[in-house]
C-alpha cells in the first residue's frame, strides 16, 4: 500500500482537545457534511436547488427518501482523444485509459483508480467523524482502497470487489475496529454499494 502522500497539516485527526474546543480539524476535503455535522450546522448552499441532481425538488428532498441534498457533483465521461473525465467545474480533467492488465496503453487513470481514490477519501472522512464524535485521535490515520475489477467466466458479466484497510496508529486495535465497523456503516459509498463485495479491517 502506499503511503499517504498529503502535507502533514492536512492529515492531523479530529481529538478530543478540538472537539471540547469546538475546532474540527482533518483531511482538506470533508467529504459529504462531515465538518459540517460536527460544527452543528447540518445544511450547505444547495438544498433547495430545483432539481439539482435531476431527483430532487424545491425543498431539496428526492420524493423517495427523506434526505436533503447537500451538494451534487458532476462529471462527463468523454471519447476526446481515446478517453477523457472531466468535472463540470473543470478542477479534474483527466485522460482515461485502460490499464497494461487489460491491454490498454495505462497512460491514464481508469475507472478502478477513480474509484479507489474516492472510496478512500470518503470512507476517511466518515471514519473522521465517528471517531471525533467519541474522542479517538485520528492523528497519522490512513484508508487504503483497492478495487478489483472482476469478471463470471467468459460472459460480460462484470463486478468489483473492494478492500479498505483502515490505519489508526493512536488507537488501540479493539477502538480501531469498533471505528472502523461505524465508519462502514456511516459512509454513503459503503451504503451505495450495498451487495457488493466490500471487505474492511484493520491494519
Amino acid at each position: 500500500m502506499s503511503q499517504d502522500a498529503r502535507p502533514a497539516t492536512d492529515r492531523r485527526g479530529t481529538t478530543a482537545a478540538d472537539m471540547s474546543q469546538g475546532r474540527t480539524v482533518g483531511p482538506d476535503y470533508s467529504g459529504p457534511g462531515v465538518e459540517a455535522e460536527i460544527g452543528g450546522d447540518g445544511h450547505s448552499g444547495e438544498t433547495g436547488q430545483p432539481g439539482g441532481d435531476g431527483h430532487s425538488g424545491e425543498d431539496g428532498h428526492s420524493g423517495e427518501d427523506d434526505y436533503d441534498t447537500m451538494y451534487t457533483a458532476r462529471a462527463s465521461s468523454r471519447s476526446d482523444g481515446g478517453g477523457r473525465v472531466i468535472t463540470e467545474d473543470g478542477l479534474l480533467d483527466l485522460k482515461v485509459r485502460a490499464p497494461r492488465q487489460l491491454g490498454g496503453t495505462g497512460e491514464g487513470t481508469n475507472p478502478e483508480q477513480l474509484l479507489a481514490a474516492a472510496y478512500a477519501t470518503c470512507f476517511h472522512n466518515s471514519l473522521e467523524l465517528v471517531a471525533g464524535r467519541g474522542g479517538a485521535d485520528t492523528a497519522h490515520a490512513r484508508v487504503d482502497a483497492a478495487v478489483r475489477l472482476r469478471k463470471h467466466g467468459k460472459s460480460d458479466d462484470y463486478t468489483i470487489g473492494v478492500e479498505l484497510v483502515v490505519h489508526l496508529p493512536q488507537v488501540d486495535p479493539e477502538t480501531a475496529g469498533r471505528l472502523a465497523e461505524q465508519a462502514h456503516r456511516h459512509c454513503p459509498y459503503s451504503k451505495a454499494l450495498t451487495g457488493a463485495e466490500v471487505g474492511v479491517r484493520v491494519a
